[in-house]
């Protein structure tokens, strides 16, 4: 059995604690944060994890990251390096090749079309095309009215659009002008075929009155029916005129 002294003792313990500190103190730290979460970090070709990586431990150097979006298939590249006993934080944006569209409605349901119908409201889609559109917003229910807006989506960027649908009114003011407009044309053609009618007896009156009086006052009535028949046709006319140039605009 081999006894040591209680100067070798010591010796021998400082002698490991310093080698454990320096072993533990030849190492730094990596964190890794990005937008969105859930991005894979590779170190030199080596998987580490999705991020956010915290205080990942490595040995001093320089190494090559890799950023990789399994979703949208993007990818970002840089050298980092590792100082003995530091930490290293790298925060990064991962700009996706899409940009992201979220519609919602009041009511719900409606259908969504751009350059082809992507769906109903409540709608998100993470895979669009960056460029301008048409957006229509249309509702299969008759009662609302569309809402169609051009909208211009970027890359990785994200549209909100939030729309409550207007209701159709049962009478507008042209639909009001328009039923004006028909009833005048029916009022008006009525009282011309009612003047006409009067034309008519007044006439037969005057030919079968024997006093020239009886038949100058018939006259007269014919006269006045004829000039009213001839108005209501005009007035008639007219209204439906208006009614073709309001349903047209």
């Amino acid at each position: 059995m081999i006894f040591l002294s209680r100067p070798l003792v010591g010796f021998a313990m400082l002698f490991l604690w310093s080698t454990l500190f320096h072993s533990w103190a030849a190492e730094g730290t990596l964190t890794v944060r990005t937008h969105p979460e859930g991005i894979e970090v590779w170190l030199d070709d080596n998987f580490i994890g999705d991020s956010p990586v915290i205080e990942k431990k490595l040995k001093p150097g320089r190494y090559s990251l890799k950023l990789i979006d399994p979703i949208q298939h993007t990818s970002l590249s840089e050298e980092v390096f590792i100082q003995s006993g530091e930490s290293t934080i790298i925060e990064k944006t991962v700009k996706g090749k899409f940009g992201s569209l979220r519609i919602n409605s009041d009511p719900e349901g409606a259908d969504v079309h751009l350059t082809t119908t992507l769906g109903k409201t409540p709608l998100s889609n993470d895979f669009m095309n960056p460029g301008k559109y048409r957006l229509e917003i249309r509702h299969p229910s008759k009662r609302y009215r569309p809402e169609i807006q051009d909208i211009v989506i970027n890359r990785g960027k994200t549209v909100n659009i939030s729309k409550s649908l207007e209701k159709k009114t049962v009478f507008n003011t042209k639909t009001l002008v328009r039923l004006g407009f028909g009833a005048g044309a029916i009022i008006s053609y009525v009282w011309a075929v009612v003047e006409q009618g009067n034309v008519g007896r007044n006439e037969v009156k005057k030919d079968t009155a024997s006093d020239p009086d009886d038949q100058s006052h018939f006259e007269d009535l014919r006269k006045k029916a004829a000039t009213k028949r001839t108005f209501g046709i005009i007035l008639g006319s007219a209204c439906v005129v208006g009614f073709e140039i309001i349903a047209f605009f």
